[in-house]
Parts: structure tokens; C-alpha cells; sequence
């Protein structure tokens, strides 16, 4: 056997251990976004700890009221779809690395919903700050609402991976599909 043929079945055993440890994370990644979602929206002390951490500079003069937290609820129940929905295809990219499928159709496609899910998450975020902080202080007397704004350097790292996920994916099916077409010519 030669050197580079043994180099590449060290790699491929390499990517398909760390496969399946991953896929294992993203999977328990999967329960808690769906438990810790359940437990909040369940537990006001909780939620209203979450949100104090969130807005750690808001003056909320009329504390968080039922209409308030209910309000917040909503809001934060919004980005939980898209960060459950890039889990689950990174959990299946996982899958199919694990099986040796690297190369496959199927992973550009996975890839690529990560990275949309990702850049989406980050933009949910711009978004729903502001909003969250004008839904905790409709009710602060005239003159002491606030509407906060804020990014993060989180936020701008993750619009970019996830737009670098996004074009590594449009990469990989080009290849794949050139190498189709290459197939086709021999």
C-alpha cells in the first residue's frame, strides 16, 4: 500500500470518529434547544433572569409585568426554528460524513442551510433586541422609554460564517457538479 493511499484512510477514519462524536453533540444540542425553550417559557423566575441578563442596561420601571413576559416569550420563541433548523442539518452533514459520504450531493446542501440558518440567527438577533427592549419599557413614563440597539462582535462573526458556510456550500455542489460533468466527457 502506498504512503498516500495509507495517509487518506488515516483521514477518512479521522473525519469519520470526529463525525460521530459531533453528530452525538449536535443531537444533544437538539434536546437542549427544545428543553431549555420549554423550561424558560415555563419558569418566570427563570425568564425574567434570562431577560435581566440580555438587557442588562434597560430601566424597566414597571418591572416585567405577565403581558411583558408573554411579549418576550413570543420574542424569543421566533429565532428558535432556525437555530433548532441548522442543528438538525448539521446533525445529517454529520451523518453522512461519519458514513464516508463527503463528497456527496447531500453535503454542499447541508452545509449550506447551516451556514443560511446561521447568517439567519445573527440577523434575528439585530432585530429582535430592539424590539424586545421597546416591549419592556411601552409602559415607563414618557420620556423613559428605551429602544436599544446592539451588535456584537458575536453577531458580526457569525453573519460572516455563516455567509462563508453559505459559499463554501455554492463551492462544493460546483465541484460536484464539474466532476459530474468530467465523469460524463471519459
Amino acid at each position: 500500500m502506498s504512503p498516500h493511499r495509507t495517509e487518506d484512510l488515516d483521514t477518512l477514519s479521522r473525519i469519520k470518529s470526529a463525525s460521530r462524536v459531533l453528530q452525538c453533540l449536535t443531537s444533544i444540542g437538539l434536546v437542549l434547544v427544545v428543553v431549555a425553550s420549554i423550561g424558560l417559557a415555563l419558569n418566570p423566575a427563570w425568564f425574567d433572569a434570562a431577560i435581566g441578563n440580555a438587557f442588562p442596561d434597560l430601566v424597566i420601571a414597571t418591572g416585567i409585568t405577565p403581558i411583558k413576559r408573554i411579549g418576550m416569550i413570543c420574542l424569543a420563541a421566533f429565532p428558535t426554528p432556525l437555530v433548532f433548523y441548522g442543528l438538525w442539518h448539521l446533525r445529517l452533514l454529520f451523518v453522512a460524513y461519519r458514513h464516508g459520504r463527503i463528497f456527496s450531493d447531500e453535503a454542499p446542501d447541508h452545509l449550506l442551510k447551516v451556514g443560511l440558518a446561521m447568517a439567519g440567527n445573527a440577523l434575528a438577533a439585530m432585530i429582535l433586541h430592539p424590539l424586545g427592549s421597546l416591549i419592556l419599557t411601552y409602559d415607563n413614563l414618557v420620556g423613559s422609554r428605551q429602544l436599544s440597539v446592539s451588535m456584537s462582535s458575536n453577531t458580526y462573526t457569525l453573519i460572516l460564517t455563516g455567509g462563508l458556510l453559505i459559499v463554501i456550500g455554492w463551492v462544493m455542489r460546483e465541484a460536484a457538479r464539474i466532476s459530474d460533468e468530467n465523469r460524463q466527457f471519459v
